[in-house]
This record gives structure tokens, sequence and C-alpha cells, in this order.
């Protein structure tokens, strides 16, 4: 079950001039339920999307478009939707400028150790930009993109709350995080490459995510635990549950 789900032939829009665009549907949640296709995709940058690849987003019925970069980034490449009629576009900026010096601290972890720390760092201190994030999900209608540059980090942050929100075992989560790797066509990383000043951040190990996981459950009781302490109320949580879930 667990890797024909990852490998469904749904999961890949396939759409050429956008990088690492995924639904998030087809997943078995713990109660026996599964995530429904076309509600949320995750995406890398939508800067460069041709004019039908829009369209063909919009006839899955995107009715909002979630942009996760930070300002310089959004200056070079502004996203294709971000002035539409069409779909209610919000700019949600996860990192803003207040990781622009951060170093792992602990330099003889792993690089899925390093990544990890960067995630919980982020999720602490950008708590607020997460709660924002799953509001604007709560309180919009129809189907979702959010996106960063590549796809991996802060969108996989966004898509694993999401899927642990709805259910889905904190394996199959990672797993799903891990799937950038093949969607990017990743190289793997040498040992020298390791050894270059922040190398960690281009990795998709699930190991990442499952560490990211389990802080949250160390730290809040879990992902809900964790929103809830940002401001993110019980039924904004529910209204993200059936939005993912369906009926």
């Amino acid at each position: 079950m667990g890797m024909n789900e990852l490998i469904d032939p749904r999961r890949n829009l396939n759409l050429d001039s956008v990088q690492n665009l995924r639904d998030l549907g087809g997943y078995s949640t713990k109660e026996g339920r599964k995530t429904k296709w076309g509600i949320f995709l995750r995406s890398g940058d939508m800067s460069a999307m041709t004019k039908d690849d829009q369209a063909a987003l919009l006839r899955q019925g995107i009715r909002c478009v979630i942009d996760l970069r930070m300002a310089k980034e959004i200056a070079i490449a502004p996203n294709v939707f971000s002035d539409s009629k069409k779909v209610a576009f919000f700019n949600h900026d996860f990192w803003g400028t207040r990781f622009d010096e951060y170093r792992s601290k602990r330099k003889s972890a792993t690089p899925e150790e390093k990544l990890s720390d960067l995630y919980c760092a982020g999720l602490e201190i950008n708590g607020f930009v997460m709660a924002a994030v799953m509001k604007t999900l709560a309180s919009s209608e129809g189907s979702f993109v959010f996106h960063c540059r590549s796809g991996k980090d802060r969108t996989g942050l966004v898509a694993a709350l999401l899927l642990v929100i709805a259910g889905v075992p904190d394996e199959m989560v990672a797993k799903d995080f891990g799937l950038s790797t093949t969607y990017l066509n990743e190289p793997e990383l040498t040992e020298d490459d390791l050894k270059k000043p922040g190398a960690y951040q281009k990795g998709s190990a699930p190991e990442t995510m499952m560490l990211t996981l389990d802080f949250l459950r160390d730290r809040y009781g879990g992902v809900e635990g964790y929103l809830s302490d940002q401001g993110v109320s019980v039924s904004e949580i529910e209204s993200v549950r059936e939005k993912i879930l369906g009926d």
C-alpha cells in the first residue's frame, strides 16, 4: 500500500514549466480514510509557468495560491498568479530575514540532523507565519497550491503539517517529504559536497522530517499542540482537516 501511494500517477501533475509540483491526495490515514486528490498541491517556484500550465491549474480548481518566499526572491521571480483575478493570492514569507545569519550549532551532526535543526528553529521562530498559512487555508475556498523556491523546505514543512493534521502516519509524511529528491532530480551528495558550508540544506531525506515531527511531539505534544500554541484555533484546524479529507 505505502509505496504504491507514493508513486500513484495522480501525484505528479506533469506540468513542464514548474518543478516539484505534486498533489497531497491519496494517502491513507490512521483512521482508514484517504487524503483527497486535487485539494492541496505543493510546488516549487511558479514564476516561469506557461499560460497552458496556468490554465491546467485553474481547471484543477485552484483558487488560492500561497507564496512562502522572501521579498528578495519574489522581486527576481514573481509568481505568475500574483496579480491574477482568478485566484486569491497570499505571500506568507516563512523565513523573512530572521534566518539570514543562521548557522547550525551542532558541528558534528549529520546533514539530516542539521537540516532538521534548521526546520525546528524555523517552526519555533516563524510560528506566527505558519499560523497565518493555516488560517488562510482554513478560511479560503476551492483548491490550493503553496510553494517556495524549490518546493522542498518551506513547502515541505507546510505539507507535512497538513498530512499530520489529516492523520497520515509520520513515516508516510516523511516519505512524501523525501519525494522532492525524485522530483528535483537531485544528485546524491558526495563526502566533499557535504564539507561545504550550508551543504546540508540541499537534501530531502525522510529522516530529516521524522526528526522534525519528533521535535514537535516532544516540545508541543504534536502538530496540533504546536499550531494551537501559535494561535490557530481548534475550529481552524478542523476546517483544514475537513478540506484535506473531503467527504
